[in-house]
């Protein structure tokens, strides 16, 4: 015949809370180093876009033998005369050497600016990259410095142009990384 059995397989009260709790500790845990991969994932990729641009304007420098700039930007149409690259950028062909983007000169290409806590820092007295048509850059080695704030200054990282035009990637100076870090806010 039937048979009636009374038993309860679900949570009590004090069994959900219990998990709940357990729950919210292991979030609280884990967030700050979620929030620290996350901070040094934006940075590598900040890194590795303006690598592309850099790599981009040398090789536009050479495929149509004329000059191309590589310089900051707020505005993303204009150079802005700040070692802080971290709002944008932007590639142009430079056919008059004046450094400048012209109107009758077209960019290549624009960065957007990079997400907040990234910041980038270039040499101090080197606002522009200026490729040559052999494809070598104008002036001393220069460096930018990619940081951002969650992973902090020991993570911050550089890309060195050299005279022949070359990027390459490095560590940051203890002088470099904390200046990085001090525009990232």
């Amino acid at each position: 015949m039937f048979q009636h059995t009374n038993s309860n397989r679900g949570f009590t009260l004090i069994e959900m809370l219990i998990c709940i709790a357990v729950i919210a500790v292991l979030c609280g845990i884990a967030a700050p180093a979620f929030g620290k991969l996350i901070g040094k994932t934006q940075a590598q990729t900040a890194r590795s876009q303006l690598a592309a641009a850099l790599n981009e304007a040398r090789i536009a420098a050479v495929g149509r033998g004329t000059h191309v700039v590589v310089c900051p930007s707020v505005d993303q149409r204009t150079c802005s005369d700040t070692t802080q690259w971290q709002r944008g950028w932007i590639v142009f062909l430079d056919a008059n050497h004046n450094r400048e983007l012209d109107s009758d000169e077209a960019p290549l290409s624009v960065g957007q600016a990079l997400a907040d806590g990234v910041a980038v820092i270039g040499s101090n007295g080197r606002l522009r990259i200026d490729y040559q048509p052999d494809g070598s850059a104008r002036g001393t080695n220069a460096t930018l410095t990619v940081c951002d704030r969650a992973s902090g200054a020991g993570d911050a990282r550089t890309l060195v142009i050299s005279q022949g035009g070359r990027v390459r990637y490095g560590s940051a100076t203890t002088a470099n990384a904390t200046a990085c870090m001090n525009a990232a806010g």
